[in-house]
């Protein structure tokens, strides 16, 4: 969990997409009971689908990460493959048991989109071969399945089907690509030394990964304020995009302030 896993990391993303789910598709006022009661259970819905994603990718990448990253838990037998397989039955079940729990039967049935495009991540599209070849499609497959997480969220929190909420939708998915690429942002190194071509900096190279970050933080407050979010959202998202220009030689900095973006502007949508 520490090394694969690290809680403090994941629950703060866990509660940005809470926040945000709120306040672009709720309607309780911020900090009521039931406010609070949806914070909890959309926290939890997600925590336990990263913790899912996790145990999938331990075992899809298995074979990769025991030839560059030997000493992951995993390949060096600190976790076994039982053990793993355990973690991800009590995730899906937390997982549906949140999902039933803020948005009930038909919220389920909204929700099968998430599981089965998650479902079919696992096995990478039945495309393995093609998608190892071509790096960039299979990042933006494999963001797709934000769409239908933050279409369910506005489902279960009783928004309408409006122009305002598919902003909404469209700003959530960015604002997540963001933290996507800040996760696998610095390049990482193979025993031997050679860079392992699985991170973001590594194959687009670092300007062009910052380009990402930068633009989607920009279209993601944007999108929120089509939604219905004030417009201090654009100044928030203006504010990072300035530091992480600043501070772009900066490996750390880059994945720091990209990283604090994410509930920056979650919060500041609440405005």
């Amino acid at each position: 969990m520490q090394e694969r896993f690290p809680l403090p990391l994941v629950s703060l993303l866990a509660a940005s997409f809470a926040v945000l789910s709120l306040a672009l598709f709720g309607a309780d006022p911020a900090g009521s009971p039931r406010w609070w009661a949806q914070l909890v259970l959309l926290a939890l819905v997600f925590l336990a689908l990263l913790l899912r994603y996790r145990v999938t990718d331990e075992w899809k990448d298995f074979a990769h990460d025991s030839s560059v990253y030997p000493r992951r838990p995993l390949q060096r037998g600190a976790i076994s493959v039982r053990t793993l397989m355990l973690l991800g039955i009590a995730a899906l079940a937390l997982e549906l048991g949140g999902v039933v729990a803020v948005s009930g039967g038909p919220g389920l049935l909204a929700y099968l989109p998430v599981l089965v495009l998650s479902a079919i991540t696992a096995v990478e599209f039945f495309a393995r071969r093609v998608l190892a070849r071509r790096f960039t499609l299979s990042f933006v497959l494999h963001e797709l399945v934000y769409l239908p997480l933050f279409g369910w969220a506005a489902f279960a929190l009783g928004a309408p089907l409006t122009a305002g909420t598919l902003a909404g939708v469209a700003a959530g998915t960015l604002l997540f690509v963001v933290a996507e690429v800040v996760r696998k942002f610095e390049p990482r190194f193979a025993p031997d030394g050679a860079m392992v071509a699985d991170t973001y900096s590594a194959v687009w190279g670092r300007t062009a990964a910052i380009v990402v970050i930068v633009l989607s933080l920009l279209a993601s407050a944007l999108l929120a304020v089509a939604a219905g979010a004030g417009v201090v959202v654009t100044v928030v998202a203006a504010a990072f995009c300035v530091a992480i220009a600043a501070l772009r030689r900066s490996d750390r900095a880059v994945m720091v302030l990209g990283g604090l973006s994410v509930p920056a502007l979650a919060a500041a949508m609440l405005s």
